[in-house]
């Protein structure tokens, strides 16, 4: 983009956030005019918030290698073969298309087989990807292209995930990470096939997501998002089953040749492992729950937005979860039920959630065995 499609503020703007951090960084950023428009557009051309922002970003940059990081970062293996986001093409006006079939994966799995710095940096390699396919398709098309399209696909997304904490905590993370540095990229996100375990969790990340992000973000169900799609995807580009006409060679209309569907993260790529069972760890409580009953803790919260956090496992066979509200202690107060009854199996590791309490009042969780003829069950539980 050249300074000649600006208005007269926005070059004068770009002109002096420019002057405040000769310097400061490559002569290829300081040539960029987008770059530097972008940052002004995210603070509301308010210069020293603007400086501010462009600051923590080159220092961000710097300090981890993000320059070079196409060239000298490899992803892990685990990270190839199971993260689910691959670019599907380009939109009609030349912009990345990414898609990711979230609900398939994995987050406990690849939590324990990476780094915290593994997966910032397999996120932000693959900003940085697209960021240079967009420089190619800017060049092509004689016009700048400086935003992505996102296509997060809910289906199969479970109650283990959208409530696991560390799941959550990664997330927050990733997005709050995004917004600092990579503003004013995003075209549309299109969030498809969501139910009401993606509630739970949007509720937690959304705080940290801007305004202006939040307006592109277009949120479906079942329905209407296919059409959506057209609207601003060429039908040869889109993969059948998101509603196009493409396929695989072989017709095959999941496009399994050029996307990723995620799946269970094989146990070997673990690095993490609990050196010590969970029900032998300080501050766990041991509650014994006869054949058709159910036990309820119960938790009084007074201020809006804080979390109710647990962390629970069962001896043997699973055990129902469920999280309740109620406005007060009082006898006829109204119980709503928040989380639906769960059958919860930690055969494999303890489970760890989170809930965002979005008003004050009394919060029950209830561990059900009411549906169990024949075993008491032992649970475990930190709360």
């Amino acid at each position: 983009m050249t300074l000649e499609e600006y208005t007269l503020e926005e070059k004068e703007a770009i002109e002096e956030l420019r002057r405040r951090l000769e310097g400061e960084m490559s002569q290829e950023m300081f040539e960029d005019d987008n770059m530097f428009i972008r940052f002004l557009r995210a603070r509301n051309f308010n210069m020293n918030a603007a400086e501010t922002m462009l600051r923590n970003h080159i220092a961000w940059r710097k300090a981890n290698n993000i320059d070079t990081i196409l060239t000298d970062y490899t992803l892990k293996e685990v990270v190839e073969k199971y993260l689910t986001l691959n670019r599907i093409g380009f939109d009609k006006e030349g912009s990345p298309v990414l898609y990711s079939h979230f609900g398939n994966l994995d987050t406990k799995g690849m939590l324990k087989s990476i780094k915290k710095s593994d997966a910032m940096k397999s996120i932000v390699r693959r900003l940085e990807t697209d960021i240079l396919a967009m420089k190619e398709e800017s060049a092509k098309r004689g016009k700048t292209v400086d935003k992505w399209i996102y296509i997060f696909n809910f289906e199969n997304f479970s109650f283990s995930t959208a409530t696991h904490k560390q799941t959550l905590d990664a997330l927050s993370s990733l997005v709050t990470m995004y917004e600092a540095n990579y503003p004013e990229r995003l075209k549309a996100g299109y969030l498809i096939n969501v139910q009401f375990y993606f509630t739970l969790a949007f509720s937690v990340i959304k705080p940290f997501l801007s305004g202006p992000t939040i307006k592109k973000i277009n949120i479906f169900g079942r329905d209407g998002w296919k059409e959506a799609l057209l609207k601003n995807i060429d039908a040869d580009v889109l993969p059948a089953f998101l509603g196009g006409t493409r396929t695989d060679p072989d017709g095959n209309p999941a496009c399994k040749t050029f996307i990723n569907y995620g799946g269970l993260v094989p146990e070997h790529y673990y690095i993490r492992r609990s050196s010590k069972q969970f029900s032998q760890l300080p501050g766990i409580k041991k509650y014994t729950i006869t054949r058709m009953s159910k036990i309820e803790l119960i938790m009084t919260v007074t201020e809006p937005g804080s979390y109710i956090e647990w962390e629970f496992e069962t001896k043997s066979k699973d055990i129902g979860f469920s999280l309740l509200y109620k406005e007060d202690n009082m006898d006829n107060s109204k119980v709503k039920e928040l989380i639906p009854k769960q059958r919860i199996d930690t055969y494999m590791s303890s489970e760890m959630g989170m809930y965002k309490c979005e008003r004050p009042g009394i919060y029950i969780i209830v561990f059900d065995n009411s549906y169990s003829w024949m075993f008491q069950k032992e649970v475990y539980c930190k709360a």
